[in-house]
């Protein structure tokens, strides 16, 4: 028993060390842009396959999770089966298997990476520990950081880590950060804004709320440079998630606009530097907002200071008037895109129409994209529509339907844009309802257990890359974190565990009444000692993997 208990224990801390290493040190493992994609899919791939042999030998030699990790009655576990199995169907009955498996039409998003995410989620669930989710969000915060930093550089044209050597010039301007184009960007703070920012608005006394006010003054920077439509849906779905909830109070709001405050500086320095400076790359949809960054700054300013003195410390509950208010915003943007895009005779909004009037040229054309992916799901026959073309070959079938009509736009498109409308052309029906059956049976666990500790964060972290999926491609540089992200939110939802203390003895001597030996309660190591092993742990993994991934997948550089 004891054994057990000790392998288990080892197994967790393993399990957080590969957490780190894959929310963490991934997204800031690069080589050079001229080769991006391969090397962030071999060198995840091979992490992942390394961690879930090094668990497998865990279990061999006793390490057993605890009970209620895993459950037949449970459907999230059902769910993930039925999204394995629908996507292996699609890449047997793929229009090129070989492709289909590894992904080499459309980003490396094949089956093989369904296969070792898969693989990830059941490991994380499995011996993932309940308390670590506090380190996990800082150092998810200094990743965002940096990762925020270096697109900053990029923008003006700085490379301080060599990545653009072989780089063509126009490429670059499309390129930022360790992580690729600004789509992809887009998607890593999607699910890691939330993170730093929930972290930030719970976080109590000043040493923590020094600690996680940092990460959330870089990510209010990330949100007014990081060029994407679908980051701004993300954050917005969150927060609308965030009002809903009996936890949002004025304290909360007060938190808020500081964060509020953190962007509108941002917003309006960079506005001020692309105006004087040379800059590269796009404008965000959020930057517009430099334009009022000191109005926004003052007005945030102004309620933080009503709220902290005003109120002299007391909490008044918001979420009735948040679920009002979030009613009412999301029931005015259906309008209004109904009216924008079906009443012939609605007037023109300005900037707005850009966002609200779906066309070919909507988001970066993006438009586009979805037009031709859905025609070309149309286009199959009856079987093709329920198993798909095949996991990654989305450009494939749809050359094949354009045909002689294809333009130079639509050859561009080596992916939907949209991950639902992927999930459909390329797994057919049956993977697009496994994918749905997926997200909504962790999601309604959520929602039941929202209160405890960890739930919270995760499920609006999660919410904001499901809503930027809508204008997004799966790709091996995110999914395989929401997958994790995914197992953690289980591992949260359980009730809390703790390993059994020893028992109490009693001794009793010749003549001497029975004494009862309590065991001495073991004193919790510091902040540095508890995450210092598995963060250098994390790095180690990174590097060594990083470095077999080019012998183990040679082949595909």
């Amino acid at each position: 028993m004891q054994q057990t208990i000790q392998l288990r224990k080892f197994a967790a801390r393993s399990a957080t060390a590969f957490l780190l290493a894959v929310l963490c040190v991934y997204p800031l493992y690069i080589d050079k842009f001229s080769n991006l994609g391969v090397v962030k899919f071999t060198g995840v791939c091979t992490l992942f396959w390394a961690f879930c042999l090094w668990l497998g030998a865990l279990l061999l030699v006793g390490a057993v999770p605890r009970c209620g990790r895993f459950s037949a009655k449970d459907p999230t576990l059902w769910a993930l089966g039925a999204f394995v199995f629908t996507g292996f169907l699609s890449t047997v009955l793929s229009l090129s298997p070989v492709s289909s498996f590894w992904g080499l039409g459309g980003y490396y998003g094949g089956f093989m990476m369904v296969l070792f995410t898969a693989a990830g989620y059941l490991a994380v669930r499995a011996f993932a520990p309940q308390g670590l989710l506090n380190g996990l969000t800082f150092c998810v915060g200094i990743t965002t950081a940096i990762v925020t930093v270096l697109y900053v550089l990029n923008i003006f044209n700085i490379d301080l880590i060599g990545a653009y050597e072989d780089t063509a010039i126009i490429e670059r301007a499309q390129f930022f950060s360790t992580l690729g184009q600004k789509n992809f960007n887009s998607g890593f703070m999607a699910f890691a804004l939330p993170l730093v920012f929930y972290a930030f608005l719970v976080a109590r006394g000043v040493r923590h709320t020094i600690l996680y006010g940092v990460p959330a003054f870089f990510g209010g920077l990330a949100l007014a440079v990081v060029d994407a439509e679908g980051l701004a849906m993300g954050i917005g779905a969150a927060v609308l998630v965030l009002m809903c909830q009996t936890m949002f109070t004025t304290r909360t709001l007060r938190r808020i606009a500081v964060i509020g405050a953190f962007f509108f500086f941002h917003a309006g320095w960079m506005q001020y530097m692309r105006s004087h400076f040379y800059t590269q790359g796009g404008k965000p949809m959020l930057a517009a907002l430099g334009h009022f960054g000191l109005d926004g700054f003052l007005i945030c300013t102004a309620l933080w200071a009503l709220l902290r003195f005003g109120l002299r410390g007391r909490e008044i509950p918001l979420w009735r008037a948040g679920r009002v208010v979030a009613a009412v915003a999301v029931t005015g943007a259906v309008l209004l895109y109904a009216l924008a895009n079906f009443w012939p005779g609605f007037p023109s909004l300005g900037r707005l129409d850009d966002v609200l009037i779906i066309n070919d040229d909507w988001g970066t054309y993006r438009g586009t994209a979805w037009r031709i992916t859905w025609c070309t799901w149309l286009d199959q026959p009856l079987w093709r529509k329920i198993f798909g073309v095949g996991t990654g070959m989305m450009h494939t079938a749809m050359m094949e339907w354009a045909g002689s009509d294809v333009t130079d736009r639509m050859k561009t498109f080596y992916a939907a844009h949209n991950e639902y409308l992927e999930q459909l052309i390329t797994t057919g029906l049956l993977g697009l309802a496994a994918w749905i059956w997926f997200i909504v049976s962790h999601l309604r666990k959520a929602a039941k257990n929202w209160l405890r500790p960890g739930v919270a964060p995760v499920t609006l972290a999660l919410v904001s890359y499901l809503a930027h999926a809508v204008v997004s491609i799966r790709v091996s540089m995110i999914f395989p974190e929401i997958m994790l992200l995914f197992a953690l939110l289980q591992v949260f939802c359980l009730p809390p565990e703790s390993d059994a203390l020893p028992a109490e003895k009693t001794h009793r001597g010749k003549g001497q009444k029975a004494k009862t030996v309590r065991p001495e309660p073991v004193a919790k190591p510091g902040l540095v000692r508890t995450w210092a092993p598995p963060a250098a742990a994390a790095v180690v993994m990174m590097a060594v993997c990083g470095a077999a991934s080019r012998v183990i997948f040679g082949f595909l550089f």
